[in-house]
């Protein structure tokens, strides 16, 4: 990660001396992070069974350093963190290792016609060292108290079955189609995904991290996607249809898991105020439809230069796609508060009816749980 991170975790003070108070940096204190070397073999094979059908397989080792905001902080301001709080709420890892994964993948590709054929793959995902939130305990004779940190040690594994059909272009229509059935099981989804365990300890000490696999808040077990293109070339059919062209592209994906669960009025921004009514991403947010709409002509200027023309519809129907929804409700246009006679009813009561009207306003709508609305644009692609 070429950075510097303490030479004692335990004994910060070995580091920096009052930053807070213009002090300064110890250079004594920090060492250099060793490199990470990997080798990433990959490795494909594919024959024919018959004329029609190929069998392939796959296997490989790949790396990725983590995102850089979970790694970087800066010295001077881990420093001041620590002097003025000894509290990390976004802490990094120093000496983060890159995330590793094993790939295995294996499929037939079928030939149904001079035209269309069908590709069948199942694959599985091995991956470890991903970034989970830490705690770093000091001595007992250092003046800091225990700190946050990222470490590597939550894993994952994805496996899943893709169908592809594929059509080329047969009397001016081409197009494709795909479904795929996925399961994302691990310890973590995010690397601040167990912050709240460990900000909240069982006895105010003695931090609990489970460590027990569930479905990943970013899963989606089932996806869909339809393209057709219908288009004519040059001098095909009337003049004024060459090289006109509308295509449709159709996708459906079911929705993501997540945990219903019920607590105070910080239930959806923090997790040690929420208790779960369900084992771990036992739900499913509401699935998802889209259509896209694109419509496009070009036109030869001189030699080897045209231009297309084109106009594009995101969500044709204008459909109000969810994304998310409330922890405590499972809705994405009402989050439990104000239905509540022991919460926001109680401010109904009081206020009346206006404040449901401004809490919704300022509280439901502005946080945007759906996806966008309807987008035409029109525009001008120059190609030579």
């Amino acid at each position: 990660m070429d950075n510097l991170t303490l030479a004692d975790p335990t004994r910060p003070e070995l580091a920096f001396t009052d930053i807070a108070k213009n002090g300064t940096l110890l250079e004594a204190g920090f060492k250099e992070v060793e490199a990470f070397s990997s080798l990433s073999p990959r490795l494909s094979v594919s024959f024919p069974v018959t004329d029609r059908t190929v069998f392939h397989a796959g296997y490989g080792k790949y790396v990725q350093q983590p995102s850089l905001d979970q790694a970087y902080l800066g010295y001077h301001s881990l420093g001041y963190e620590m002097e003025t709080s000894n509290f990390f709420s976004a802490p990094t890892g120093a000496n983060l290792r890159p995330i590793r994964k094993t790939h295995y993948e294996v499929g037939f590709r079928q030939q149904l016609t001079d035209f269309m054929a069908v590709d069948v793959s199942g694959y599985y995902d091995d991956i470890k060292g991903q970034i989970y939130f830490a705690i770093t305990d000091t001595d007992p004779n250092s003046p800091y108290a225990s700190y946050n940190t990222k470490d590597n040690g939550d894993f994952s594994t994805t496996k899943g079955v893709e169908i592809q059909l594929t059509m080329r272009r047969y009397n001016r229509l081409s197009g494709s189609a795909s479904l795929s059935l996925q399961d994302a099981r691990g310890t973590g989804s995010f690397p601040n995904g167990n912050a709240g365990i460990v900000g909240a300890p069982i006895d105010g000490v003695t931090v609990f991290r489970p460590v027990y696999v569930s479905p990943l808040t970013f899963n989606r077990p089932l996806k869909g996607t339809l393209f057709l293109d219908y288009r004519f070339g040059m001098d095909d059919g009337p003049a004024v249809l060459d090289q006109f062209g509308v295509s449709v592209l159709a996708t459906f994906n079911s929705g993501h898991p997540f945990t219903r669960g019920f607590g105070g009025a910080n239930i959806e921004s923090d997790s040690r105020f929420r208790q779960p009514l369900e084992p771990l991403n036992a739900s499913l947010t509401p699935s998802n439809m889209n259509v896209d709409l694109k419509i496009d002509k070009s036109f030869n200027i001189v030699d080897n230069f045209s231009a297309n023309i084109y106009v594009r519809v995101l969500n044709l129907f204008d459909t109000r796609n969810v994304d998310d929804v409330y922890i405590r409700s499972g809705a994405a246009d009402d989050d439990g508060y104000i239905s509540d006679p022991d919460l926001g009813g109680k401010l109904i009561e009081t206020y009346g009816e206006v404040y449901e009207e401004l809490y919704k306003a300022t509280g439901i709508d502005y946080n945007g749980f759906y996806g966008d609305a309807r987008q035409i644009l029109l525009g001008i692609r120059l190609e030579y």
